[in-house]
């Protein structure tokens, strides 16, 4: 993995009622992407189906993202800065360890989309410009979440496989909820994104973040 990449930086986001016209667009029309991405991916998306899925012309998205680059690395930063953010002060002040899932799940609902671009960055792929770009944020996101595991864990633990696997199994346990409607539509019935099935997500990290660290002791 890449040690070089820093989240980039952004300027405070506006409160939303204080939200200009241009910016309530900006964000409609990274709405309309962010889905559209997650299905398709960087490549299989066109600006003219963003448009129209925003209610924009075409020429008008142009007026607030200068490509589809730019849009895309747009929505990857509304997405993952906030769970940068929550991994840097977990690393900064500590805190319960268990209520990190919690933390990272509560992100991840905002942007329930994200966890499929995850996936694809994982899985390679096209190697266009935007899909670099995600495979960055997701190593620096797994390099943040490696060395909050290592907090936790003490510098007792020096084991780097062990501590690799520890992050591989609550990353698929946490962003991998928000890809298994389908799951779940055979086993239960509902929506995965109904507050008492968050709830119930959340417990379960919970406890079993408390197993592993058990496990690993």
């Amino acid at each position: 993995m890449s040690q070089s990449f820093k989240a980039p930086e952004l300027p405070p986001m506006a409160l939303a009622t204080t939200m200009s016209k241009g910016e309530r667009t900006r964000q409609r029309i990274m709405d309309a992407a962010e889905p559209l991405f997650s299905r398709y991916g960087f490549e299989g998306v066109s600006l003219r189906q963003i448009s129209e899925a925003a209610l924009l012309t075409e020429p008008a998205l142009y007026n607030h993202f200068r490509g589809k680059q730019a849009l895309y690395a747009a929505v990857l930063e509304r997405a993952l800065r906030p769970l940068s953010l929550a991994l840097d002060d977990f690393l900064a002040n500590g805190g319960s360890p268990e209520t990190l899932p919690e933390r990272m799940t509560d992100l991840l609902r905002e942007h329930p989309h994200v966890a499929a671009l995850f996936q694809q960055a994982l899985q390679g792929g096209a190697d266009s410009d935007g899909h670099r770009l995600m495979r960055k944020w997701l190593e620096h996101l797994l390099q943040q979440g490696s060395h909050s595991m290592q907090a936790v864990l003490g510098t007792h633990h020096h084991d780097p496989a062990m501590v690799a696997i520890s992050v591989i199994a609550m990353f698929n346990l946490t962003a991998g909820y928000f890809q298994s409607q389908a799951i779940f539509d055979v086993l239960a019935e509902g929506d995965l994104m109904a507050e008492e099935n968050i709830e119930r997500q959340k417990r379960f990290l919970s406890k079993m973040f408390r197993v592993l660290l058990i496990a690993l002791d």
